[in-house]
């Protein structure tokens, strides 16, 4: 992963869009975990390698790419039911935060800039993991996938979440943890951070050249945002 460690303070924009699942929300693991263990329901055993293309798409994406890795004889609608139940049963624990995200909020917030989420997430069940998890009153506005034609890579959702709230694409920044993600802020002109999650960024994707941290501790940081 290449990582751009220069030393310099980035001024706040007038709005921060961010993802959630990977970014905010630690669901990408339970999404993972639920999945083998749909996997193993129907006795399949699935690579990683075949899941990780699944990450970071809508729901319409990821169906035809899980048509091509599950085998013909599996009912695809009854293994997509199995893993949302799987999945929302391990969240009624506990919706899990990713480290420095509520950090991360807290002083943006502070500083009265415009916080968008933009995730592929249903728009419904996007505000229910944020309420639980505690982050819903830092956050303005929520552009879920289900709200937009085109799901990520394509810019619609981020150029739907800078329009919300009447900011030009320019003076907004996008925090991403997906490769899919990252290229759907790029292409809408967006500055873009990336905060890798379960998946290492691909050559392709570093190559758009934008800045990747280990975290949102280190980026806010490296920019200069927090309290002195």
């Amino acid at each position: 992963m290449q990582v751009d460690n220069r030393k310099k303070t980035i001024s706040l924009p007038e709005a921060v869009l961010l993802d959630m699942d990977g970014l905010l929300l630690d669901t990408e693991k339970v999404a993972q975990r639920a999945f083998f263990s749909s996997c193993e329901h129907v006795d399949f055993s699935c690579h990683k390698e075949d899941y990780a293309q699944l990450t970071g798409h809508g729901s319409v994406l990821r169906d035809r790419l899980l048509a091509n890795i599950l085998p013909k004889d599996v009912d695809m609608r009854a293994f997509n039911q199995y893993w949302w139940e799987s999945f929302h049963q391990i969240l009624r624990e506990e919706v899990p935060v990713k480290k420095g995200a509520t950090e991360f909020l807290e002083y943006v917030y502070t500083q009265d800039i415009k916080i968008v989420v933009a995730t592929s997430s249903f728009t419904e069940s996007a505000d229910m993991l944020l309420s639980r998890a505690n982050l819903r009153p830092f956050i303005g506005l929520i552009v879920g996938g289900d709200q937009v034609k085109n799901a990520k890579p394509a810019p619609d959702i981020y150029l739907k979440a800078a329009s919300s709230v009447n900011v030009l694409a320019k003076n907004c920044i996008a925090f991403e943890d997906s490769d899919v993600g990252t290229m759907a802020a790029h292409a809408a002109g967006i500055p873009v951070v990336q905060i890798p999650d379960i998946n290492e960024p691909t050559q392709e994707c570093v190559a758009l050249g934008h800045l990747i941290f280990d975290s949102l501790d280190s980026a806010r940081k490296e920019f200069g945002w927090y309290e002195d």
